[in-house]
C-alpha cells in the first residue's frame, strides 16, 4: 500500500485538514469535501481526541513524533507507522503538521514469524543438547579430522578423563593399537556420511581397556557434513563374558579332541554317533570305520549282556556307569578296555551318552596315559580362569589353583592350614549338605550359592562338585569348580529393577502402549486401554492392530506401518479408535520399531487421546474464516468463495453476481448510541442479509459496515436485482436497541461476470464503483455497474 500523506493546519484551538493524497483518503475514509474541515468534524470523537492530543504535542514541542497505530481501512485493519512532522515558518512558528502513515502490517507479521522460528530453533537445540548430555551411553563428537570436539558426562565417567583432557585427544591416542586400523576405517565411512555400527576398543585414563559398541550419526549442517556423533555403549563386561564362554567351549572341544582316552558319543538310544581320535588308538579302527560298521561286532559275545546292562542303567537312571569289557582290536588281538558311561543331560532330559574308554591291556600303556592326563590337567589347573580346588572327605581344602587365590585373596597355604574360610556365616549347612551328596557319589552341577573373600566381599558363585575315588572306588574327596557370576547377578538385578520401573510406567500412564508382531498381531497392551477406550486388555491381545479402528483410517494406518517395516521413518498419525460406548475417540499414534541384534522383531506404539486438540483445531479453523462479531464469513472466506465461483462457472451459460453493500449513517449511530449499538447494528445487518440469500450464496462482512454477497451460477441480472431489493426491504424495519428505535439503511453496488469483468479483482472494483453511485442517493438504493 502507498504511504498515506496528509497535511493539517493549526486553526486556533483545533486543527483542520488542508491536504491529503489518495492513500490518505482511503485509510481515513475521507471524502473530498472533508478537506478544510476540522478533525473533530471528520473523525469519531474518540479518535479525534487522540489525534488532537498528538497534534498539540507536536505543535507545542515543534518536534516530530513517531507512533504505531491500529487503523481501520476499507480492506480491514492494518498496523500503521505514523510520523508527525512540524513545518516551521522562517520565524520558527509551527503552522502546519505533515503526517505520514506507512503500512507495516506485513513487516510486523514477518518479525513475529521470525521470532517464533528462532524460539522453535532454540527449543530444538535444547532438545539436542539434552539428548547429548543425558544419554545413558557415552557420546563423542568428532570433527572431520577425527578430533574430539565434545563429549557427554557418561564418556567422562567411563574413560576417567576430564572433558578438557578428552578434547585434546584424538582417535590415534585413545584407540588400542591392534584395533587402530579397523577403527580409523570405520570412522572414514562415518565421516563420509554413512551411519554404521562397529566395536571400538579404547584406553581409559588408567590404561584399562574399554570395549564400546558404537553407532555413528552424521552431523549435517546446511547440507554439509561437519562431523559425526559416536554413541558408544560400554560392552566391556559383556565381551569379557563372551570371551570366557568361548574359552570354556574351546577348552571343552580341545579336551575331547585331545583326550588320551577313547570317547564314544552315543545318542539317547545307545546308537553310536561319533568318536574322538583316541578310539582309533585303542581299537585300531578309524572314526569313519567305527561309524560305518557295527560297534557290536567288535564285542565278544559273552560281554554283550554286561554292556547292555550298564547302558540300560545309564539311560534309565541318568547316572554314570563304570565297567570293564573285552573286545577285538582291528588286527585281531584281544584287548581289555575300561569304559565309563557318562549321561549327557540337558534341561533334565537325557540327550546322549559319552563313553570314555581306556585300554587296560598293558599296565605301561595305562601308566603313560595316566601321566599324560595328569600333565594336561595340571596345565588346565594352573591356567584356568575360574577357581578350582580339591577337598578331602571332611571338606578340608587340600589344593587350590592360582585363580582361586586371585578370586578369594587367600593363598593355597592359608587354606590348607585352615587359616581362612570362604563360607559366609550362616551358610555352613549349605556346604555340609553338598558334602553329604558327594560322599554318596553324586555329581553336583551348577549349584547357585554365595562365598566370601578374605576382605569380606560377598561373591555370587555357580559351583560344580565331582566326587574323587581312590583305586578301590572309595570316595576320598571332590574336585570343585567355581564360576564367579557376581557381575552377571548385578546385571540381572538391574534388569529386574528396570523392568519393574517400566512396568509401573506402562500401568499408570494414560497413554496406551502397544506391542505387536511384524504381522500386525497385538502381543501386549497397557492397562490405559481400559481407562481411555473402555475395553479391557484381553480384547486386543492376539487380534489385529486394525481392530476397533475407524474404517476411514484403516488404510492410512496400514500404509504408515508398511512404510515403517520397509525402513521408513516413524511419523505420528491421528486415528479414530472405537470406545466401548460406541463413539470414536481421536488418538495420536506414534510408531517405533523394536530391534534385536540389528533385526526388527516388533513394533511399539504409543497412542494419546487428542480429542480436545481436534476440537480446538476445528474452532481455530472456524475463527480464521468467519467474522467474530457477525458470525458470517470474513474477507478471507469471501476471497476463497469468489475464487471458487470463478473456477466452477461456465461463462457461456451462467453468470456470477457480486453485491457490495455499505451501511448508511453507521458513524452517526456510533456517535449517538455508542459502539455497543454500532456492534448490534452490524450483527442485525448481517442476520437480515443472511436471511435474504440462497443457501448456495455467500454473505460476508468485509470490514466496518461494509458487506458483500456472491451469487454464483445465476441466469441473468434480474436475480441480482431481486436479491438487492430483498436486502433493502429487509433493512426498512427499525431495529430496537436498549429501548431505542434505530433505523438502518444501505447502498448496494452490483457487477456481473462475464458482463462487466474478467477477473475477481475487476469484478470487485466494478461493484465498488456501482456502490459509489448508489450512495449518492439520499435514500437506500442499488446500482448496477454501467
Amino acid at each position: 500500500m502507498q504511504d498515506a500523506i496528509f497535511l493539517v493546519a493549526e486553526d486556533y484551538e483545533t486543527f483542520r485538514y488542508v491536504y491529503a493524497n489518495a492513500a490518505a483518503f482511503k485509510i481515513l475514509s475521507l471524502q473530498q469535501t472533508d478537506i478544510g474541515k476540522n478533525i473533530e468534524d471528520v473523525l469519531s470523537p474518540a479518535r479525534a481526541q487522540i489525534h488532537f492530543e498528538y497534534y498539540r504535542k507536536v505543535h507545542a514541542s515543534q518536534t516530530s513524533i513517531e507512533m504505531i497505530e491500529n487503523i481501520e481501512t476499507e480492506s480491514g485493519e492494518i498496523l500503521g507507522e505514523v510520523v508527525l512532522n512540524p513545518i516551521l515558518t522562517e520565524d520558527g512558528y509551527c503552522h502546519y503538521i505533515l503526517a505520514t502513515v506507512k503500512d507495516i502490517t506485513e513487516q510486523r507479521n514477518k518479525d513475529n514469524m521470525l521470532q517464533e522460528t528462532l524460539q522453535s530453533l532454540d527449543a530444538e537445540r535444547q532438545k539436542g543438547i539434552s539428548i547429548f548430555e543425558n544419554n545413558i551411553h557415552a557420546v563423542f563428537e568428532f570433527d572431520q579430522q577425527k578430533k574430539i570436539v565434545n563429549v557427554n558426562a557418561k564418556a567422562i565417567e567411563i574413560t576417567g578423563f576430564s572433558k578438557e583432557e578428552l578434547l585434546v585427544q584424538s582417535l590415534f591416542s585413545l584407540t588400542v593399537e591392534n584395533q587402530l586400523v579397523a577403527t580409523l576405517s570405520n570412522f572414514e565411512q562415518a565421516l563420509a556420511g554413512i551411519p554404521i555400527e562397529f566395536e571400538m576398543t579404547l584406553y581409559t585414563k588408567t590404561h584399562e581397556v574399554v570395549v564400546f559398541q558404537v553407532n555413528t550419526v552424521p552431523i549435517v549442517i546446511e547440507e554439509t557434513l561437519t562431523g559425526v556423533y559416536a554413541i558408544a555403549k560400554n560392552v566391556t563386561t559383556q565381551k569379557k563374558t563372551e570371551w570366557l564362554l568361548q574359552e570354556s567351549e574351546q577348552r571343552y572341544k580341545s579336551l575331547v579332541a585331545n583326550h588320551p582316552y577313547g570317547i564314544f558319543v552315543f545318542d539317547e538310544k545307545g546308537h553310536l554317533k561319533n568318536a574322538n581320535p583316541g578310539t582309533e588308538n585303542i581299537t585300531g579302527y578309524s572314526v569313519e570305520e567305527l561309524l560305518e560298521t557295527s560297534f557290536i561286532a567288535m564285542i565278544i559275545p559273552d560281554e554283550l549282556e554286561k554292556i547292555s546292562y550298564h547302558f540300560h542303567e545309564t539311560i534309565t537312571n541318568n547316572k554314570s556307569e563304570r565297567y570293564e569289557f573285552a573286545c577285538h582290536h582291528k588286527n585281531g588281538q584281544l584287548i581289555y578296555l575300561q569304559a565309563t558311561n557318562i549321561p549327557l543331560v540337558l534341561h533334565g532330559q537325557l540327550v546322549g551318552i559319552h563313553s570314555v574308554v581306556t585300554d587296560i591291556t598293558e599296565i605301561t600303556q595305562a601308566q603313560q596315559s595316566l601321566t599324560k592326563t595328569k600333565e594336561e590337567l595340571e596345565i588346565f589347573w594352573k591356567n584356568s580362569a575360574v577357581p578350582i580346588f580339591y577337598i578331602d572327605a571332611q571338606g578340608d581344602i587340600l589344593k587350590a589353583n592360582p585363580a582361586f587365590e586371585e578370586t578369594f585373596e587367600f593363598t593355597e597355604e592359608e587354606m590348607i592350614a585352615g587359616k581362612g574360610t570362604i563360607i559366609p556365616k550362616g551358610m555352613k549347612s549349605d556346604q555340609h549338605n553338598i558334602l553329604k551328596r558327594i560322599l554318596k557319589g553324586d555329581t553336583v552341577k551348577s549349584h547357585d550359592t554365595l562365598r566370601v573373600t578374605k576382605s569380606g566381599k560377598l561373591l555370587n558363585i555357580i559351583s560344580s562338585y565331582s566326587p574323587v575315588r581312590n583305586e578301590r572306588g572309595e570316595i576320598v574327596g571332590a574336585t570343585i569348580i567355581y564360576n564367579n557370576v557376581s557381575e552377571l547377578k548385578k546385571i540381572e538385578k538391574e534388569l529386574q529393577k528396570s523392568q519393574e520401573k517400566y512396568r509401573l510406567i506402562t500401568e499408570n500412564t494414560l497413554d496406551i502402549i502397544t506391542l505387536m508382531d511384524l504381522s500386525g498381531k497385538i502381543e501386549y497392551v497397557s492397562p490405559a486401554s481400559e481407562k481411555v477406550l473402555g475395553f479391557p486388555e484381553h480384547v486386543y491381545i492376539g487380534n489385529s492392530f486394525t481392530q476397533n479402528i475407524h474404517s476411514e483410517d484403516v488404510l492410512h494406518l496400514s500404509d504408515r506401518i508398511t512404510a515403517l517395516l520397509n525402513g521408513g521413518k516413524p511419523i505420528p498419525l491421528d486415528v479414530r479408535y472405537l470406545h466401548r460406548d460406541g463413539h470414536y475417540i481421536w488418538m495420536e499414534v506414534s510408531f517405533n520399531p523394536v530391534f534385536s541384534n540389528g533385526e526388527m522383531i516388533q513394533l511399539f506404539t504409543l497412542a494419546r487421546d487428542v480429542t480436545e486438540r481436534k476440537k480446538l483445531q476445528s474452532e481455530i479453523a472456524k475463527m480464521a474464516f468467519y467474522d467474530h462479531l457477525s458470525g458470517i464469513p470474513n474477507r478471507r472466506n469471501f476471497d476463497s468463495k469468489l475464487e471458487k465461483a470463478f473456477l466452477q462457472v461456465d461463462p457461456s451459460s451462467k453468470k456470477i453476481a457480486l453485491l457490495m453493500l455499505d451501511g448508511r449513517k453507521f458513524k452517526q449511530i456510533n456517535d449517538q448510541f455508542g459502539h455497543d449499538a454500532g456492534d448490534a447494528v452490524i450483527k442485525e445487518m448481517a442476520r437480515r442479509l443472511q436471511a435474504c440469500v440462497r443457501p448456495c450464496d455467500t454473505a460476508a462482512r468485509l470490514g466496518g459496515d461494509e458487506m458483500a454477497v456472491i451469487l454464483p451460477d445465476i441466469d441473468s441480472v434480474k436475480t441480482a436485482i431481486d436479491t438487492a431489493k430483498r436486502i433493502l426491504t429487509s433493512y426498512e424495519a427499525p431495529f430496537l436497541f436498549n429501548g431505542y428505535k434505530i433505523t438502518m439503511g444501505a447502498g448496494i453496488g452490483i457487477s456481473l461476470y462475464p458482463d462487466h469483468a474478467t477477473s475477481e479483482k475487476q469484478l470487485i472494483k466494478c461493484a465498488d464503483l456501482a456502490l459509489y453511485e448508489a450512495k449518492k442517493s439520499d435514500r437506500d438504493a442499488y446500482q448496477v455497474y454501467e
